[in-house]
């Protein structure tokens, strides 16, 4: 800051700062709000750590510097967008774009844990003179994924009776007569309660996801003989309703450059393996990610990357999420991302309810 001579007494000179000019106070804040929306959209990599891993959700935080940082609608859907990487009925991956933290973690707490599934919740046994006790083997059949369409059944209170319409029910009757055998999810032999239910489930029959799943092994003249009663519930209940494998976020990496030009990366000859390479198109060369869903950006990996002297910084897009959802089987991966949607919406529609009654 240029500063200036002020005399006093008898010649005696002290420094003061100068005022600042209008044009060097609006340089300062032009660059004091481009700091500020680059510590909002990017998150900065260090081998300590993270460098500024919070996101600012007051909308007077950086009022000083004449930014609006309220939320807006027309904004937000300028902005948000979803691109689907890969789209199976195991898996779907994809890129969710625009979003706050918040958002995103709801989308993955809800597919892990409110996204209802059905599951078998009572076992009756009638004879188990197997090695494996009882509730141990209720337990292992808890775990068996069934695929049924849980909108076909409502949930089921406490102290409701099982009926056709919360319920279905599954046989299990096993004998070993000679030498060893295995029990197979594939013996869960669905048993309809009512005619109305055969009926319902005519053409899609509840049945288990997968028929190798391994409940038990009996040895000569051992037996298992239970009835498997499934309910409609929810993960937060109790795991077995979780419909995900896994239901996951990671934020998208990316190279943040300081200077014009430099040179990072591996040779064009392991272009496939590597993440960073280098654009060889202008004078120089400049570093770009060719890879950046390869990255993992470790620590190990941090600490050995040789672009900080060259301008370059390992950095992460704080409002762009790399989502993989993994179904369990019950329902398709790309199905369960709908419910999850709807249950959110569902959620924002009960809040906005109730705070109209309590304005009221």
């Amino acid at each position: 800051m240029a500063t200036k001579r002020i005399r006093e007494g008898d010649g005696d000179q002290r420094m003061m700062p100068a005022t600042p000019t209008p044009a060097q106070q609006a340089a300062a804040t032009k660059g004091s709000a481009k700091l500020a929306r680059d510590q909002q959209s990017t998150l900065r990599l260090s081998p300590e750590g993270p460098t500024n891993p919070d996101t600012k959700d007051f909308c007077g935080a950086f009022a000083a510097l004449d930014m609006d940082n309220s939320w807006d609608l027309a904004k937000f859907k300028t902005g948000f967008s979803i691109r689907i990487i890969s789209l199976s009925d195991e898996c779907v991956e994809f890129d969710m774009i625009g979003i706050d933290p918040p958002l995103a973690n709801a989308f993955r707490r809800i597919l892990l844990a409110e996204v209802p599934t059905v599951a078998i919740s009572r076992v009756t046994m009638y004879q188990n003179t197997g090695v494996i006790h009882d509730e141990n083997v209720a337990h292992r059949l808890g775990l068996v994924p069934i695929k049924c369409e849980p909108d076909a059944l409502s949930g089921k209170a406490a102290d409701a009776e099982i009926d056709e319409t919360n319920c279905i029910k599954f046989n299990l009757h096993v004998t070993c007569n000679t030498g060893s055998c295995s029990v197979y999810s594939s013996d869960l032999v669905w048993q309809p309660l009512t005619e109305e239910q055969a009926k319902k489930f005519e053409d899609d029959p509840p049945r288990p996801v997968a028929d190798n799943i391994l409940i038990a092994k009996l040895r000569a003249n051992q037996e298992i003989e239970c009835e498997c009663f499934c309910e409609k519930g929810v993960g937060k209940e109790h795991a077995k309703w979780s419909p995900v494998c896994t239901a996951s976020y990671r934020l998208m990496p990316a190279l943040d450059r300081t200077q014009a030009a430099a040179i990072v990366g591996r040779s064009r000859t392991t272009r496939s393996t590597s993440i960073f390479d280098v654009d060889h198109s202008n004078e120089g060369g400049r570093a770009v990610a060719i890879g950046p869903r390869r990255c993992a950006t470790s620590r190990n990996c941090i600490q050995a990357f040789a672009g900080d002297d060259k301008g370059l910084e390992l950095t992460k897009a704080k409002n762009h999420y790399l989502f993989m959802v993994e179904s369990v089987g019950q329902m398709p991966a790309p199905i369960l991302f709908q419910k999850a949607v709807l249950k959110l919406k569902e959620k924002c529609e009960t809040a906005m309810t109730v705070l109209a009654e309590r304005d009221s």
